[in-house]
């Protein structure tokens, strides 16, 4: 059994490090310190001491600079022109007959620069994949698979063992990252429950209950929609349907139980990023993010490779529309190599890439419909080679088969286990996971025919996991939704506009869901997201939710009245009570000292209730501190 974790004490192995020195908020300057965040809490709830709230001994951490770099291939939005039939594209100056050009020449692998195997890799490690580490030799051959359908979703809690203590310090790990932030009743959930029986739960979203998240979905009508109800309810090329879905998502990770299911929804919209809202994914966005991601989080990675290899989304997102047999157009095939599947550190050629188009092409949409369409007069014909598959393609019709058989083998490519474990694991133990962890957890997907709940069992029973205290920082998404839970916001009348409150603020954050631009979705580590200015709207963003100003995510009570002193409770008590409700753990001697200083009063004295005022100032310090921005 793994021992009680403690968040307040140094974590063994490689990388020690005291709790908050993990946390890096402000480009290497101020990591937190609540210096700022009482000065600026001052002019609204009234004067403040100058304090700290970086942990016992720690001093703010430098950060080095980050060496990622932009991109290939980010798609330019598309806008098709209707034909007059839907079995004609439209006009395109290139034929469509002829043989397709030489592929190119260059046998180098695309990772002839030696990046990192993962994007995320770059900020984490800075200096990672400058040539110390080789790149991994020509990807191997990998067993196709027939294509799987979507599971259904089980009323039945799945069987989990960890084999972790149940502690307060276990618990508070787990809903840290196992949540968009808990909720003072999740607390009551995992203590009641038990760790294995709350996440047997959860990797079961279908057996809970979730009144409030189907009040988030509909609060957002279009949100789930076919393609054809947004073509029937919306103007042509309005982004109403699309960034709906992009609020209602945001109001399910604010508002739903099923929050582990949130994060891994999560996790894969970003692996199979398709922008929502952008142009050509206007109609078809909604249906992707539920059709492709929604109905396969919890299911097979090979099913959800197919579905959106076969989604017009992702085919117009990526222009594979526009591919045919004289020009084939390399995004869709070259993205799904490198960050879809196989990593560009894998070892694929450019040459795999060609072939990897060529394959691909004829996949495409009804321009009448916006549905997929294959059209077997734009599909090359002729043998397709790369160095982990081959097929003669003889004819244009066996295009689409042949595609997916394709698909299937790449999905069960031992590159694309590492790829999808490691965003996994990237997610919820560390921004740098151990290496020992990812060989077990590709392992078991490759056993588990690229099943992802075997995988998240694993990685949840895994001594990595549970030692990983403060490796973790929140992202803005992570920050807002935790703090909008932490409050207590619940449904109300005014749901949709709290959730589009909240979506704005994200979006000037950078960080609203589903709306990063390039295909490599969203990083994942918190290296990607210093910034003094994002740092100071994080802080204001806090203010707002505690004080209550944020329309639709009030709390039932105002936290002034909720969280007041009561009769015979000490200035320190209060504070606990205060810090319980906000993360579920009272703050250490220090820390405590360090607010009542703030409050200028003895801990020791009988808190008074004039000082009740105060409580949205506290509140909104506890979540400025690395207790609750380290996750």
């Amino acid at each position: 059994m793994n021992p009680p974790v403690d968040p307040d004490v140094r974590p063994r192995g490689d990388g020690e490090a005291l709790l908050a020195r993990r946390m890096i908020i402000t480009s290497g300057v101020a990591a937190l310190a609540a210096v700022g965040a009482a000065a600026a809490s001052s002019a609204a709830f009234g004067p403040a001491s100058t304090i700290s709230l970086l942990p016992d001994g720690a001093s703010p951490p430098v950060t080095p600079p980050s060496t990622g770099s932009a991109p290939r291939n980010t798609p330019v939005p598309t806008t098709p022109t209707p034909s007059a039939t839907s079995t004609k594209p439209p006009a395109t100056k290139n034929p469509t007959g002829g043989t397709n050009p030489p592929a190119t020449q260059d046998p180098r692998s695309p990772a002839t620069a030696n990046p990192p195997a993962d994007r995320d890799q770059s900020y984490a490690n800075p200096g990672a994949g400058t040539g110390a580490t080789p790149r991994a030799d020509t990807p191997s051959a990998a067993k196709p698979a027939t294509k799987p359908t979507p599971q259904k979703g089980s009323t039945a809690p799945e069987f989990v063992s960890t084999g972790v203590a149940d502690n307060d310090q276990t618990h508070a790990h787990l809903l840290a990252r196992a949540t968009f932030g808990p909720r003072s009743s999740d607390f009551v959930d995992v203590s009641t429950m038990g760790i294995d029986k709350w996440l047997g739960a959860q990797l079961a979203p279908a057996s809970i209950a979730d009144p409030d998240g189907d009040a988030a979905w509909a609060a957002f009508p279009l949100a789930k929609s076919s393609t054809a109800k947004v073509r029937s309810s919306v103007k042509q090329y309005s982004w109403d349907a699309a960034r709906q879905t992009g609020q209602a998502t945001l109001a399910a990770q604010v508002f739903s139980k099923r929050q582990l299911f949130e994060v891994v929804v999560d996790v894969f919209s970003n692996l199979l990023n398709v922008t929502t809202p952008s142009d050509s994914v206007w109609a078809t966005g909604p249906d992707y993010a539920n059709s492709v991601i929604r109905a396969n989080a919890l299911g097979s990675y090979a099913a959800m490779l197919h579905a959106a290899m076969r989604h017009p989304a992702m085919l117009t997102y990526l222009n594979n529309e526009k591919s045919n047999k004289v020009n084939v157009n390399e995004n869709l095939g070259r993205e799904l190599l490198e960050l879809h599947t196989l990593g560009v550190a894998s070892g694929y050629t450019e040459g795999d890439v060609r072939n990897s188009a060529m394959i691909l092409s004829g996949r495409g949409i009804d321009y009448e419909t916006g549905e997929f369409r294959y059209r077997a007069d734009r599909h090359y014909v002729g043998p397709v080679a790369t160095s982990f598959f081959a097929d003669e393609n003889a004819t244009a019709e066996g295009g689409l088969d042949m595609g997916d058989r394709y698909v299937s083998v790449l999905a069960h490519h031992p590159a694309t286990a590492a790829t999808v474990v490691r965003k996994l694991a990237v997610r919820f133990v560390s921004d740098s996971p151990p290496q020992a962890l990812l060989d077990r957890l590709a392992q078991t997907y490759l056993d588990n025919d690229t099943a992802i709940l075997p995988v998240l069992k694993q990685l949840f029973a895994s001594n990595e996991f549970w030692s990983a205290i403060g490796e973790k920082a929140r992202r803005p998404l992570e920050d807002a939704v935790g703090s909008a839970r932490a409050v207590g916001a619940k449904p109300s009348d005014k749901l949709a506009d709290g959730a589009k409150n909240l979506y704005w603020v994200l979006q000037n954050l950078g960080h609203a869901p589903l709306t990063w631009t390039p295909p490599n979705g969203f990083p994942d580590v918190t290296g990607a997201w210093l910034s003094a200015s994002q740092t100071v709207s994080r802080w204001n963003l806090h203010r707002s939710l505690t004080g209550g100003w944020m329309k639709g995510l009030t709390p039932p009570a105002k936290l002034s009245e909720e969280l007041a002193p009561t009769v015979g409770q000490s200035n320190s008590q209060w504070i606990d009570s205060i810090a319980q409700h906000m993360i579920g753990r009272p703050l250490s001697d220090t820390h405590r000292a360090v607010l009542l200083s703030y409050l200028g009063a003895d801990g020791s004295a009988e808190a008074e209730a004039g000082d009740a005022w105060q409580v949205p100032a506290l509140a909104a310090l506890v979540l400025d501190s690395p207790y609750f921005q380290l996750r």
